[in-house]
């Protein structure tokens, strides 16, 4: 039996539960050269050591980076500027570099305002498989966004120069309406996630990581592109892992050992036949209290509505994202 979570699928493989066979993927449309150069890359990745990253050196350097607060609304919504310059690659498209300076400038903006350092886990916008896949970028741009984030406005970008150099440096500044954490808050409670790779090849196992600094509970999502529009999957809480509870300082690997034996493997598939490339994005919540189905269940809103109930709610939470790339063998 295989109970599929889409992209990032959670595969139950019990014996005598009637399991089929995986249907082997179509052949890949990439030309040879590409094909092998994209799965040494992914393979080169996928076998480094858990907590380390053999990613490419990234080309969009960042030469400026800086935010402020600009002041709360009528509504309560305290906004904050930044803005970001980042170096431009000879191969990057513009969507490319620009999403990577979107990263940095959101990364300066909400800096002050939540009271806690941005830690430099940013996404590779700049691999080859991306190049033509604008849309991929956007997505992950969106589903890779601070839960905290209520509202976003691009004020300005564009390319400039360096000296002796044209058009060397993209600049973006945008201004966000953030709901800060309250002042009473714990400040150090924070949770980290991360994965086994962020660049797989379809059929790949993986594993996620999840390490907290207070007693809480644990909400997996796997978020992904249909086209169309963002889908979230909820990956834990599920019906073989019914509750996760941390203790400070404790790291989680999921699936665990437990997992493993009731049957559960997580296997990078693409949500739709036929993609060449997919970009999705693993999110968890951390909160110091149980939350009620009613707030995290995704069914309501995918999880920019457990972002909105959760910024409703009273329950102290914190949150982190991992965006990784699918390609086909």
């Amino acid at each position: 039996m295989k109970k599929t979570l889409l992209a990032l699928i959670s595969s139950f493989l019990l014996s005598g539960c009637g399991g089929k066979a995986a249907v082997k993927p179509p052949a890949s449309t990439l030309d040879e050269a590409t094909a092998d150069a994209v799965k040494a890359r992914a393979e080169t990745t996928l076998s480094a050591p858990a907590g380390t990253s053999v990613d490419e050196p990234g080309k969009n350097e960042v030469q400026e980076r800086r935010g402020k607060v600009l002041g709360t609304d009528p509504e309560g919504c305290t906004w904050v500027e930044g803005e970001s310059s980042v170096a431009v690659g000879e191969q990057d498209s513009k969507h490319q570099v620009r999403a990577a300076a979107v990263e940095q400038a959101r990364a300066a903006a909400v800096q002050d305002v939540l009271g806690v350092e941005v830690k430099s886990k940013f996404m590779d916008f700049q691999q080859e498989g991306l190049r033509r896949e604008a849309h991929l970028t956007e997505s992950i741009l969106q589903t890779t966004r601070s839960g905290r984030i209520l509202k976003e406005i691009v004020l300005e970008e564009g390319f400039k120069d360096s000296p002796g150099c044209p058009s060397c440096r993209y600049h973006l500044k945008l201004k966000a309406c953030v709901a800060p954490r309250e002042a009473a808050s714990d400040k150090d409670f924070h949770v980290e996630l991360g994965l086994s790779r962020v660049r797989f090849v379809h059929g790949d196992e993986a594993k996620i990581r999840v390490t907290v600094t207070r007693d809480c509970f644990i909400y997996l999502y796997n978020v992904y592109d249909l086209g169309s529009q963002d889908k979230t999957a909820l990956v834990v809480p599920n019906e073989v892992v019914a509750e996760k509870q941390l203790r400070a300082g404790e790291s989680w690997e999921y699936p665990d050992e437990e997992a493993r034996k009731r049957g559960v493997r997580l296997v990078a598939e693409f949500a739709r036949p036929g993609d060449e490339v997919s970009a999705e994005t693993i999110r968890v919540v951390a909160s110091k209290a149980p939350l009620p189905r009613s707030v995290y269940d995704p069914a309501d809103g995918g999880w920019f509505g457990v972002m909105r109930r959760l910024n409703r709610s009273k329950v102290e939470w914190a949150e982190d994202a991992e965006a990784f790339t699918i390609y086909k063998r």
